[in-house]
């Protein structure tokens, strides 16, 4: 009897997690449709009213901004998600050391604001690092209540907290970017952003964080937190590195076409791995006790963001140039080998990111780490001659080999970790990939015999054309070779009801 009652608790048990992160699910992909929706709206306008060295200039200052919070970073907060074991005690202990991070921070940015702007013979960049720095002070502030929004997966909640600054920071930046048409538009739309992030930390949490310099408990998250810190060091050295790289040796310009080559690109797609960062990782943590559930996650994570995530990579990479003449003008078409470039990049990622949630959530993030040490010192090594030979797109390929080449470390450390078989790891990769490049070459035909100069009608047409031609092709696998893609979404819509 004790075994019955123990398998139907079980059974609910699941059914309550499935659902919880279905609903999570559902609200972080209608948060990342709108938020991506209204900043690619933003963008496009703004690119047509500021001038790419404008870009440029924000590129700095926020890539200055995002590397001194990335190689200081504590991992606190990803401890309290993955820590079971009364992980409310440490809230107090985790927003104390961050704010004294975040102030710390903002004195030394502030103070060093001459001298950066003199590494990048910029001027202008002085008074601009100058105000974005006080945005730390704000994000030091902010409530620490709210990473239980992440833990409990109350993803409805995280939806608001995002949607909302996002929506202050566009009511801010066109009306200016019309107005003063430079780049203080994005300065003050930046702070605006943080200022009213914080603000709603506090009305959506009750929590009410107050000071605690308790070194123990401090030493007890940064325990796991430390491997957190070297790969966001990483990370920062790789991107943020790369900002610096292409601002100080191929101009503050060419930097302006860089960036916005990421915006229309890279952040789109990192959109979509974000859904599965914040729903993924709450969820395999609470499953990381149980092996056989894990890989079922894992598994069913990997095929999803494949099916959704590299037919998008391709229908951008076929249709790169025409968005770039359509959308942001005739200026900005040096930007379209880049986009291309990111968008393979875009599909290694979208393989790679389950087994990366997993690393974490498992409590081994230092296998992450050390594999992302190897991509950055391939690319410490290729940088500087393929830049040198092909500037920006030399650039931006050095970025796609450093994240190609250990990718076959991190598919076996997934296989590894996660105990499944290859074939079971490599058959929704390699189904998608087939289905995607089934409809690129689709795309292509049409486009070249029928379309030939594509109008915004044409566009469009185009990737309604494209999402059939995949969804037919998909539905064909999912008939004949019993994919699952289909029986899984479905699945998970009949869960949330």
């Amino acid at each position: 009897m004790t075994d019955k009652l123990d398998d139907g608790l079980d059974i609910r048990t699941d059914n309550s997690l499935s659902k919880k992160v279905s609903k999570g699910a559902l609200w972080v992909t209608a948060a990342s449709i709108c938020a991506r929706g209204l900043s690619v709206i933003s963008a496009i306008i703004l690119v047509r009213l500021l001038a790419p060295e404008d870009f440029g200039l924000m590129a700095i200052a926020m890539a200055i901004i995002a590397f001194s919070q990335g190689t200081t970073q504590t991992g606190f907060e990803s401890a309290l998600i993955q820590k079971q074991d009364r992980p409310e005690d440490f809230l107090n202990t985790a927003w104390t050391f961050e704010l004294a991070r975040y102030l710390i921070l903002f004195f030394v940015i502030f103070l060093a604001a001459p001298l950066l702007a003199s590494f990048f013979k910029e001027p202008r960049a002085m008074a601009i690092l100058r105000v974005i720095s006080i945005s730390l002070v704000f994000q030091g502030l902010r409530n620490i209540g709210v990473v239980y929004f992440r833990k409990n997966l109350d993803f409805h909640k995280q939806f608001v907290m995002e949607i909302v600054p996002l929506i202050a920071y566009i009511s801010v930046v066109i009306p200016l970017a019309f107005s003063l048409r430079n780049v203080w538009a994005l300065v003050w739309a930046s702070l605006t952003i943080n200022i009213t992030t914080c603000c709603i930390s506090y009305v959506m949490h009750q929590y009410r964080p107050r000071l605690d310099f308790s070194v123990k408990r401090a030493r007890n998250l940064f325990n796991f937190g430390k491997w957190i810190l070297g790969s966001s060091i990483l990370v920062m050295v790789r991107e943020q590195g790369m900002t610096m790289f292409v601002g100080k040796f191929l101009g503050i310009p060419i930097l302006g076409f860089y960036n916005r080559a990421g915006a229309f690109s890279t952040m789109i797609f990192q959109q979509v791995s974000a859904i599965v960062w914040q729903v993924g990782y709450s969820a395999y943590s609470q499953l990381q006790v149980d092996p056989i559930k894990f890989k079922n996650a894992y598994l069913k994570t990997l095929q999803l963001l494949t099916f959704v995530g590299i037919p998008m990579a391709g229908g951008l990479f076929v249709l790169s140039r025409d968005f770039v003449y359509l959308f942001l003008t005739d200026k900005w078409l040096p930007i379209v080998p880049l986009m291309q470039i990111l968008c393979l990049q875009a599909i290694i990622n979208f393989i790679n990111v389950p087994a990366s949630i997993a690393f974490q959530a498992s409590g081994r993030p230092s296998i992450g780490t050390k594999i992302s040490t190897l991509g950055v010192i391939i690319l410490a090594i290729i940088v500087y001659p393929l830049s040198s030979r092909w500037g920006a797109t030399g650039a931006v390929a050095s970025l796609f080999l450093s994240v190609l080449i250990p990718s076959p470390i991190v598919w076996y450390m997934g296989i590894k970790v996660i105990k499944c078989t290859y074939s079971e790891f490599f058959k929704p990769v390699l189904i998608s990939l087939i289905n995607a490049g089934i409809m690129v070459c689709v795309i292509i035909v049409i486009k070249n015999l029928i379309v030939m100069q594509v109008s915004f009608a044409g566009f469009f047409g185009l990737i309604f054309v494209g999402i059939v031609t995949y969804i037919a092709v998909a539905f064909c696998f999912d008939r004949c070779l019993n994919y699952g893609s289909y029986r899984l979404i479905r699945e998970r819509v009949a869960v949330l009801w």
